[in-house]
């Protein structure tokens, strides 16, 4: 409350579409890019 941001990074690849309802700017999607780590 009271934080004003211009970019807001929350999210990764299994909840990127709840992050964005909640706002989110940039998400972390790189597990959709690339697969599972080895």
């Amino acid at each position: 409350p009271g934080v004003s941001m211009d970019e807001l990074s929350m999210g990764m690849t299994g909840d990127f579409e709840v992050a964005i309802e909640e706002g989110a700017t940039l998400v972390r999607i790189g597990t959709a890019i690339f697969g599972p780590r080895s």
